[in-house]
């Protein structure tokens, strides 16, 4: 049974369930997953989806027709249950419909993760394309990748981060970080990240704001609406470009952070609370030394074959 298209559709519940969701990614991945789900329904406007119709029958119905890896078709249930959810809050959907929708099952199975380690020649490298620029974006870019890197941060978290939330000493800053669910943690910058963010502030000024703007042709700095997360990906991919490296993301700078804390013997209690996590159980899914030590283990088994003469 298929939720049901109209030209007078109720669309409320969807929209609500999207402006429910704290941040921009989240937002962002949940209206792909609606979107998918649209077109398994073979309609091409999730707006003229009647969403106060889903019932357990639907979303089964949708989940046969998914496909993908176990996150992916996961994701898809988690926002076709959201919607339910939200749909039940306006007196759209019954309470029973409900309860029932939340027992389809998700995806057991798993799958390598995402993303990769960024070793430290990469990052030497990056550093080094970036600090021949110097204008006031080769300086705000080299304080956007040092922060990333030493903090582990996620681009909202650095696209939100204001002046308000600094407090430097001589050789030192502390950060106030809002996470995700409104979470608050403390981050530290030391040595080099230090070093660029100063450099940064001394051209961007102390007044009030986001820590990092926009900065147009002319050289002029816009600091008032901050930068979004996109603007924020896309300086990495163009510095990492002119640095001649492999293609990285600023999670795969935290996926980084987490594996470097864990490979120097840092308790992995200590990594979740630096990064944010309210379960070591999601932080272990960031560490990359084992992906590290099963190639070096790899490297012991040879075979005794010299190539073609």
């Amino acid at each position: 049974m298929e939720l049901v298209t109209t030209n007078t559709p109720n669309a409320t519940p969807a929209k609500a369930y999207i402006a429910s969701l704290r941040t921009d990614t989240g937002k962002r991945g949940m209206m792909s997953a609606i979107n998918t789900i649209t077109r398994l329904m073979g309609a091409n406007d999730w707006q003229a989806v009647n969403w106060a119709t889903l019932n357990a029958a639907n979303v089964r119905a949708i989940m046969a027709k998914a496909t993908g890896a176990p996150a992916t078709r996961n994701k898809i249930l988690s926002a076709l249950k959201g919607i339910a959810r939200m749909g039940h809050e306006l007196n759209l959907i019954d309470g029973d419909t409900v309860a029932m929708i939340e027992r389809v099952h998700g995806d057991k199975g798993t799958r390598l993760p995402a993303g990769r380690a960024v070793d430290a020649g990469e990052v030497l490298q990056l550093i080094h394309a970036t600090v021949k620029d110097n204008s006031a974006a080769g300086y705000r870019d080299m304080a956007i990748i040092a922060m990333l890197r030493q903090t582990g941060m996620r681009r909202a978290e650095l696209a939100g981060l204001t002046m308000a939330d600094i407090t430097a000493a001589d050789d030192r800053a502390t950060l106030r970080i809002i996470g995700k669910g409104n979470k608050e943690r403390m981050a530290y910058l030391r040595n080099g990240a230090y070093k660029a963010l100063r450099d940064w502030l001394a051209i961007r000024g102390s007044d009030a704001g986001h820590v990092f703007c926009a900065i147009n042709k002319g050289g002029v700095l816009t600091c008032g609406a901050g930068m979004s997360t996109t603007a924020i990906h896309l300086i990495l991919q163009k510095r990492v470009d002119a640095a001649g490296i492999d293609a990285f993301t600023a999670h795969d700078l935290r996926r980084t952070f987490a594996s470097d804390l864990l490979d120097a013997g840092q308790d992995i209690v200590t990594v979740a609370g630096l990064m944010g996590h309210s379960s070591v159980t999601t932080t272990q899914r960031y560490d990359r030394r084992g992906e590290r030590a099963r190639e070096t283990a790899a490297a012991f088994i040879s075979v005794p074959y010299a190539g073609r003469k």
